[in-house]
């Protein structure tokens, strides 16, 4: 075997520890978004966080930092979601901020990870964008 063939392998190992590390970190993702459900729907007993959806959690490599997605189911009236407006949304998210080191505690009881990440939360309005564009949906096949 020639050095040529031999250095050309050694080559391809790092990408494929690469593509490993963030197989690893995706998978920490999901176990964070799993994990922070269950605190907030189980160990939360505060009323201003029923409903809340968690959308989405992204992680810093080092998973020292994890913003978190959050959505509200809405007020139900007549059997349609009404949403809740720009001022319920952060108050909502301002709570959930205030109340991220009880989070963050619970999470790091839960995680075998070296660090717990810091949270911040973030209000994700693409579900009230596509509960307005269902609506408009229904009201257009109601007139035709």
């Amino acid at each position: 075997m020639s050095w040529w063939h031999f250095s050309r392998s050694r080559k391809k190992r790092p990408s494929s520890k690469l593509s490993m590390r963030r197989a690893g970190h995706s998978h920490l993702k999901i176990l964070v978004h799993r994990k922070l459900t269950q605190i907030l729907h189980r160990e939360s007993n505060d009323p201003r966080f029923e409903g809340i959806t968690i959308s989405r959690v992204e992680t810093s490599s080092d998973l020292s930092f994890a913003k978190v997605m959050v959505c509200h189911a809405g007020i139900w009236n007549d059997g349609e979601s009404t949403g809740i407006n720009e001022k319920q949304q952060h108050e909502l998210v301002d709570s959930l901020n205030r109340a991220s080191g009880f989070f963050s505690k619970k999470l790091g009881k839960s995680l075998s990870t070296r660090n717990t990440p810091k949270l911040h939360f973030v209000y994700d309005s693409g579900f009230d964008h596509s509960d307005e564009i269902e609506k408009l949906i229904r009201q257009h096949q109601i007139e035709d």
